[in-house]
């Protein structure tokens, strides 16, 4: 776990390509090839580094959406705006978990990590009145590629920090609602 940690910190401070075995060994007070009896490879480490950070994403939205649980809008809104804060805090944490050249997605750990990240959102999306147009998956897609869509041309420098100008709303809340106002069912 101390290799881990020193690992996310490398991951903060120097980004990805700063996370070496003999840059983690280094950090930790540990011969350089420690590492290797608990990781075969670079991208093993990075992959359990992924998914501690999947678990830290997981247990953030957990926290978040309890207070909303029967709010199902409110819910979904506490799940993106955790995504979101997450990802801007923690820039290298988030591009890291969705590099595939890098992180074995199919790795048991990081896929049960990712996989309560996901059962979250299905679960909130099962709290509300939706629009059946399309499956209860669809849904769940849209969202999460709304999020992850603006997160990463946020942390692209493709988008800067904005309001929607007819809400006032900081401008990821306002797409967000505009996302939620198309998924559940108004009762008129």
């Amino acid at each position: 776990m101390e290799l881990l940690r020193e690992g996310v910190i490398l991951l903060d401070s120097e980004g990805v390509g700063g996370v070496t075995i003999r840059a983690v060994a280094r950090n930790a007070g540990v011969a350089h090839s420690a590492p290797a009896n608990h990781f075969p490879s670079r991208r093993a480490m990075l992959t359990a580094i992924a998914a501690m950070i999947f678990a830290d994403l997981a247990d953030l939205i957990a926290e978040a959406v309890a207070d909303a649980v029967d709010e199902p809008e409110q819910s979904i809104q506490a799940f993106a705006e955790t995504c979101f804060q997450f990802a801007l805090h923690s820039p290298n944490r988030y591009q890291l978990i969705w590099q595939r050249q890098l992180v074995d997605h199919d790795d048991p750990a990081l896929a049960r990590e990712m996989e309560r990240v996901y059962s979250t959102l299905l679960s909130l999306l099962r709290q509300g009145q939706l629009n059946r147009h399309v499956d209860i998956e669809t849904h769940a897609i849209a969202i999460w590629s709304m999020i992850h869509g603006y997160i990463s041309m946020r942390l692209d420098g493709n988008l800067v920090a904005s309001e929607d100008t007819v809400t006032n709303l900081a401008r990821s809340k306002a797409i967000l609602l505009s996302l939620i106002d198309g998924i559940y069912c108004r009762e008129t």
